[in-house]
């Protein structure tokens, strides 16, 4: 027989209802359960979050009795060299772990673990928690329970990275005057000539030098004129500021210095326009001067900047018989935009000619844009646009980057070779070239220009010459600029040229090589710029770099040049100014405003120089101490850097290029409490509840 249970429907009912009911217990149990623990979680969130900023923010003294911190001070907890209680746990432990490696000697870890887990203890009872920097844990007090219930907050501290002062000083030092530099002015004439068949017909050339060219306070210390004439075998007169210097017969060339005529030096006025005249004839042929001529003059100064980019070029100042041929070598310090040139010529008629051309491998010549005569005066003047100029080298397959960053030749006549005109005269106030390019450099109130001579092999005539040249540490090259005596035998054709650069980033690099380049007649000049252009006319980055820098001029047979009476010049830029520098753990030495520094200029090795820095009281150190301090003192080091700017370190074995005012301070700034500029680096805490 079976036995069983039969349900009545009001019995099934009731069932129902208390399986509900026991079901909906359960579940709202577990349901609370989770959303407690979420709750925890939120929680445990929001306190990390809120603990890590005030780990950032709040300072430590406001967070630890003062026993606390005042025992810490006494057992070296905290080092009041590096901090203070005055900053955040978290910059005090960000400041000693960067800076443990530089004092191993010191558990500099173990005294930030002290006061940040002492503040972690204060912040966070009840509560596991880890600290990480950079991935590096370092205070863990347990492990979690579960991990699921592990809540993360990060924070990034710039400032702060491995092995350096992330806390300290910084200092910046500059100038705003100097004492003296020494400086060279140089004029490079033209190759001029006109007929002279007596010494009635002498060519006249006067060789400008604007008032603004050297300053007024400048002490001229040497001037030297070298003359060449057009012709070999010319007579000459030389005069300065309209007083004869010297005159006779000069077969090649010569060398007029002040050290033999004195009254050079006596005559020349800084401040004012000077004159340099000759008048040169060679009958029954030409009189004038070949393109290597020069004047150069020496001088000292206290200005800062005595630079300018040249923009409007004067021709030579000329009277003459006969008509008149200039070449006139033309350096463009960039890559040109645009060039537009004015000729004024006196004692003419309107139809003597006035012709323009541009010497490559041939004569382009260039017509001219206008002409106008003032027939009262008997001036005519003609113009050409650079409209005109550029269209017409662009016919004969040239454009402005065959002629930038480098020398080029224009050729200008006036009148007939052959044809008589009385007193014909090339009105140098009133002729010059326009030109505008593009020249990167940076003329801050702070620059110091300075152009040097550069000493040219003592060879007489040859077809080979290597020159090399140093740029100073500090040093911002502008352009090198040469000038020689040539020698060109036609009957040899056209010899082969080239121009060879080397120095610390390039190797052998083509400047110019003939052939393809167009073959240059007159190799009386050679220059070119920092960033100049290559043989195939293709941009050179650093032709003139800092340290050694060499050039090679090979020429073919036929072609020779005369270095020991050329010339070479070089010109850059010093900035009288150092910024701010990394940050270091003292600002200048103990019971020291500022310093009384001795120091060492080219000018005088001998004797040391002297100079203050900061203020008063002031200790009295060499350049040779502060090298010494540069890794400790924020002072020391922005000095440093200020002499390094100014082409060395102040030591006698590597002096400054200028001497520095002894009535001048270099003015020093510092600040404290700065933040090195370094890696960021990432904090996190780790929170859990421990039950």
């Amino acid at each position: 027989m079976r036995r069983g249970f039969i349900f009545t429907l009001d019995v099934l009912l009731a069932f129902i209802l208390v399986s509900t009911i026991v079901v909906g217990v359960v579940t709202t149990q577990i349901n609370t359960q989770s959303l407690y623990q979420t709750y925890m979680r939120e929680q445990s969130m929001k306190s990390a979050g809120d603990v890590l900023t005030i780990l950032r923010t709040v300072p430590l003294n406001q967070l630890v009795p003062g026993d606390v911190i005042k025992e810490w001070i006494q057992n070296g907890t905290l080092n009041t060299t590096l901090v203070s209680p005055d900053m955040s746990p978290l910059d005090i432990l960000a400041t000693y772990w960067a800076i443990q490696p530089l004092y191993p000697s010191v558990d500099y870890k173990r005294r930030a673990k002290t006061v940040v887990n002492y503040v972690l203890q204060r912040l966070l009872p009840g509560y596991g928690y880890e600290l990480v920097v950079s991935n590096e844990s370092f205070i863990r007090t347990s492990s979690p329970q579960v991990a699921g219930d592990i809540s993360t907050s990060s924070t990034v501290l710039s400032g702060y990275s491995y092995n350096r002062t992330p806390r300290g000083y910084v200092a910046r030092a500059y100038l705003t005057k100097i004492g003296k530099k020494e400086n060279i002015y140089v004029v490079r004439g033209s190759y001029i000539e006109a007929r002279t068949y007596s010494e009635d017909d002498a060519v006249v050339i006067r060789y400008i030098i604007p008032a603004d060219a050297i300053p007024s306070d400048a002490v001229v210390n040497k001037i030297e004129w070298f003359i060449e004439p057009a012709w070999v075998g010319s007579n000459y007169e030389v005069y300065l500021n309209g007083i004869l210097i010297w005159s006779g017969y000069v077969r090649n060339n010569k060398l007029i210095s002040s050290d033999m005529y004195p009254r050079l030096l006596d005559l020349f006025t800084p401040g004012r326009i000077n004159i340099f005249e000759v008048r040169v004839y060679r009958p029954p042929y030409y009189g004038g001067e070949d393109g290597a001529q020069y004047i150069k003059i020496y001088y000292t100064t206290s200005k800062l900047t005595t630079f300018k980019l040249p923009e409007r070029i004067y021709f030579e100042d000329v009277k003459a018989k006969y008509g008149i041929k200039v070449w006139k070598y033309l350096f463009i310090p960039g890559y040109l935009k645009s060039i537009s040139i004015k000729i004024s010529v006196a004692n003419v008629s309107s139809q003597t000619p006035i012709s323009l051309s541009f010497m490559f491998d041939k004569e382009i010549n260039i017509s001219s844009t206008s002409c106008e005569y003032n027939a009262a005066s008997r001036i005519k003047t003609c113009y050409w646009s650079n409209e005109t100029i550029s269209s017409t080298l662009f016919t004969n397959g040239y454009n402005y980057s065959h002629i930038s960053s480098r020398y080029t030749t224009i050729i200008v006549r006036v009148g007939n070779e052959n044809t008589y005109y009385p007193g014909i005269h090339l009105l140098g106030d009133n002729s010059y070239i326009d030109i505008k390019y593009d020249f990167k450099v940076l003329i801050t109130p702070y620059s110091i220009d300075i152009t040097e001579p550069i000493t040219l092999p003592n060879l007489d005539w040859t077809n080979d010459v290597t020159i090399t040249f140093n740029v100073p540490r500090g040093a911002l090259p502008l352009w090198v600029r040469f000038q020689f005596p040539w020698l060109y035998i036609v009957d040899y054709g056209e010899p082969s040229q080239e121009v060879i650069l080397t120095n610390n980033e390039l190797n052998n690099v083509y400047l110019y090589k003939h052939p393809p380049n167009p073959f240059i007649h007159a190799f009386a000049r050679l220059g070119f710029t920092r960033d100049t252009y290559d043989y195939k006319y293709r941009l050179i980055k650093n032709a003139i770099t800092g340290g050694a820098n060499t050039i090679e001029i090979r020429l073919g047979q036929g072609y020779q040049i005369q270095p020991k009476n050329g010339d070479g010049e070089l010109t850059y830029i010093l900035q009288a100014y150092a910024g701010y520098g990394e940050v270091f753990p003292k600002l200048i030495r103990e019971g020291c405003s500022g310093y009384n520094i001795s120091y060492y200029w080219v000018g005088d090795l001998n004797n040391p120089k002297y100079i203050l820095a900061g203020t008063s009281p002031y200790c009295t150190v060499s350049a040779d101490t502060l090298l010494m301090g540069r890794d400790t003192y924020a002072v020391d080091d922005a000095i440093i850097r200020l002499f390094n700017n100014l082409g060395g370190d102040g030591t006698r074995s590597n002096p400054l290029l200028i001497e520095l005012p002894s009535s001048v301070t270099i003015e020093v700034v510092g600040m404290g409490d700065i933040p090195g500029l370094f890696t960021p680096i990432t904090v996190t805490l780790r929170i859990w509840r421990e039950s």
